[in-house]
């Protein structure tokens, strides 16, 4: 019985998503876009010239969580997660 609900979700799910990319053509979000405007962000530029966290910097940029989009637009939006994202770069770098 369960398995046959989480069958149905799952699948329920695709279709909706095959409507939303290919009838209703929504795109995904473009990550460089969002990667621009959090580069012009004074608070990412000032973690990302300091020498101690630009590698860590560097490192989310090439493989995670700055390759998530929805990573990046919460970071654009949400105060609270840009505060954890500059608390967490520096505990790590110090």
């Amino acid at each position: 019985m369960i398995t046959g609900l989480l069958l149905l979700l799952l699948a329920g799910a695709g279709i909706a998503g095959f409507i939303k990319k290919h009838i209703f053509r929504i795109k995904d979000p473009d990550l460089e876009d969002y990667m621009d405007q959090l580069k012009a962000q004074t608070w990412y530029q000032e973690l990302a010239d300091d020498p101690r966290s630009c590698g860590l910097i560097a490192s989310f940029e090439q493989n995670a969580p700055l390759k998530d989009v929805y990573y990046v637009q919460q970071l654009l939006r949400n105060d609270g997660s840009k505060e954890g994202f500059i608390r967490y770069i520096r505990e790590k770098t110090q």
